[in-house]
């Protein structure tokens, strides 16, 4: 299976957070401070663009910001606890439909692809979560995709903000040929300038030289790994460090239906698959949510949680086909997807597998 591995962005994520709070903040400059303990001290944490044009930029102190700052800049500080809960949020939606997520800050996330078999599908998906973040929370995020960790992050700048770009593993060589090295990671402004010292402007400057010649540079640690970037290759594995708030399964029907019959059996398979994943997770759950997905591209969900833990498969299906009955009984959308989720996990310390589970 071919690895490919998308990088979310969270676009001037806590001004964005603010504009979101306070709509009337849009199109204006929007700068987030960290207040230091002195009064009118401080230093920019983010900024969105309009600030930028102003020439403020994260890292400035806050005495400079003012005086580049025009009237109608708006200076906020830091609310770190309502971006922390935005940010989960965020990569809840991206957990949904992916295994595996890295969050490596507040405002990005690395996460896996492969298994959704081609870039085509991936471009997709990758789509579907930009879509999710915006529709549900008013967020826009920027997504790379890529063979690898390196080629996804530089991706993910293409085309900010609320950009996705994608380069396959067979466009990496064309991609990297346009790029400096100041755009590859770990490449801050002395490392530029040793690389200028020896005549190295562009990605592709570096093949002229050898892995020798960079750990002469940079050393042991950082010479081979720059050397690598310089070819695309990055073999970093994407290390799940996100705890699961839910587990679901998701399928396209193969023909719209609102037949609880032809429905019913999608709806089983799912069960069991997820079921299967369920035991592994070795977690207790108490919510199920039936998610339809209509011929008009409507999202529905229905939900049930209950005041004890659903223990066996049987259970998980008789709540499925109960919310997919109650669905039918209120709708005469055809069903185009549909998907189960459980929710509301609790640490399984007693749980065990039924005869019929093995």
């Amino acid at each position: 299976m071919e690895r490919i591995i998308g990088l979310l962005d969270l676009d001037y994520f806590y001004a964005q957070c603010e504009i979101i709070r306070n709509h009337s903040l849009r199109g204006k400059p929007v700068v987030i401070v960290m207040p230091s303990i002195r009064e009118n001290s401080g230093v920019i944490v983010t900024c969105n663009y309009e600030a930028r044009a102003l020439k403020i930029k994260a890292g400035m102190s806050l005495a400079l910001a003012k005086k580049l700052a025009n009237s109608s800049t708006i200076f906020i500080n830091a609310d770190k606890e309502y971006y922390e809960e935005l940010s989960v949020k965020v990569f809840d939606i991206v957990d949904y439909f992916c295994e595996k997520v890295e969050q490596v800050s507040i405002d990005e996330a690395y996460f896996d692809l492969s298994n959704h078999v081609g870039y085509d599908r991936a471009q997709e998906v990758a789509l579907k979560i930009k879509q999710r973040i915006k529709s549900e929370l008013g967020l826009t995020c920027s997504i790379g995709v890529g063979p690898n960790k390196l080629i996804a992050k530089m991706a993910s700048s293409v085309k900010k903000p609320d950009g996705l770009f994608v380069v396959p593993s067979f466009e990496v060589d064309s991609f990297l040929s346009k790029c400096k090295v100041s755009d590859l990671m770990g490449v801050g402004e002395k490392t530029e300038i040793e690389f200028k010292k020896h005549g190295v402007v562009n990605v592709f400057d570096i093949r002229k030289f050898s892995e020798s010649d960079l750990i002469s540079w940079f050393g042991g640690a950082i010479g081979p790994r720059l050397y690598n970037f310089a070819f695309g290759v990055d073999e970093r594995v994407i290390e799940s460090n996100r705890e699961k708030k839910q587990l679901s399964r998701v399928m396209t029907i193969k023909e719209d239906s609102k037949d609880f019959e032809v429905v019913v059996g999608n709806v089983d398979f799912l069960v069991d698959l997820l079921y299967k994943k369920i035991l592994s997770f070795n977690k207790k759950f108490r919510t199920i949510s039936l998610i339809i997905v209509t011929d008009k591209m409507e999202t529905i969900t229905k939900s049930r949680t209950k005041s004890s833990d659903i223990s066996s498969v049987d259970e998980l299906k008789e709540i499925s086909r109960d919310l997919l009955k109650s669905f039918l009984s209120e709708s005469n959308a055809y069903i185009r997807r549909i998907g189960v989720r459980v929710s509301n996990f609790e640490e399984n310390t007693g749980f065990q597998k039924k005869l019929f589970d093995y």
